[in-house]
């Protein structure tokens, strides 16, 4: 996703988000599904992708472009964001489609509290029940398992975030890809997420305490990400995107989460 992004199309997709805005849960929801309806036809197409960006290319026929593909079928606020990435300049056609997975996932978490941890909980789920590796690859539909597995434990957001990543997964892993959308998710709320890994769960006051602690030497808000590995040693990891938090500060938080669970 938006780490993956160099030069032009990290800007292009800074513009996008002005772009999107900040929309009500109902119009977000909306928006998220037309943009993942917009990915599945750019990615079946890349002499479309190379069309709509080509910066050789007057903006008004792709703009044009765009209209004769999605206006009967998507809302007028979607169309703006497909038109406002057509007359953006791309490090590489495949890049739009990326941003607009962004902007999806990032507009339902501008609604919705705690996509971020919904998502690394689905990721965590089917990464640990290794008998569902098999049908994720092939065999029962999808949509059906993630569906009969997830619909009645998390909200909609991330149900349908989940499904639209699963349809559109461009030759990523699919636990991969939703551990990258959960991080989109919780940098949209300008929260870090932490991954902790400790030789046994950690309780509730130590969570919190964790939380609070990671917090303030962070000064952002922290969504933790826990799971229980016995393989840990020291009986706590702590792990975050290392482009955001320089190594003194990594060891300094790894040294007080062992801290914290002792």
């Amino acid at each position: 996703m938006a780490a993956d992004m160099k030069g032009s199309s990290r800007q292009a997709l800074t513009a996008l988000r002005g772009v999107a805005g900040t929309p009500s849960a109902t119009d977000a929801a909306k928006i998220s599904q037309d943009l993942f309806s917009a990915i599945a036809v750019l990615d079946s197409s890349l002499p479309l992708r190379r069309a709509l960006t080509d910066p050789t290319r007057d903006s008004a026929s792709k703009s044009a472009l765009i209209d004769d593909l999605f206006a009967k079928s998507l809302d007028p606020a979607s169309i703006a964001i497909l038109r406002a990435g057509t007359s953006d300049r791309w490090s590489s056609p495949s890049d739009f489609p990326a941003a607009l997975e962004v902007i999806a996932v990032e507009v339902e978490a501008g609604a919705v509290d705690g996509l971020d941890v919904e998502l690394m909980g689905i990721a965590h789920s089917l990464s640990s029940a290794k008998e569902l590796s098999g049908a994720l690859m092939g065999g029962r539909a999808i949509d059906s398992l993630i569906s009969d597995l997830f619909e009645s434990k998390v909200s909609a957001a991330a149900l349908r975030i989940a499904l639209s990543i699963a349809r559109h997964l461009r030759g990523r892993h699919f636990v991969a890809a939703l551990e990258e959308a959960a991080n989109v998710a919780g940098a949209r709320r300008k929260k870090i997420v932490v991954h902790v890994r400790s030789a046994i769960a950690l309780t509730s006051a130590q969570g919190d305490r964790l939380r609070a602690a990671l917090g303030k030497e962070l000064n952002r808000e922290v969504s933790l990400d826990l799971s229980v590995d016995a393989s840990v040693i020291g009986g706590i990891e702590i792990q975050f995107d290392d482009d955001m938090v320089d190594g003194t500060i990594a060891r300094r938080l790894s040294e007080a989460g062992r801290k914290l669970a002792s």
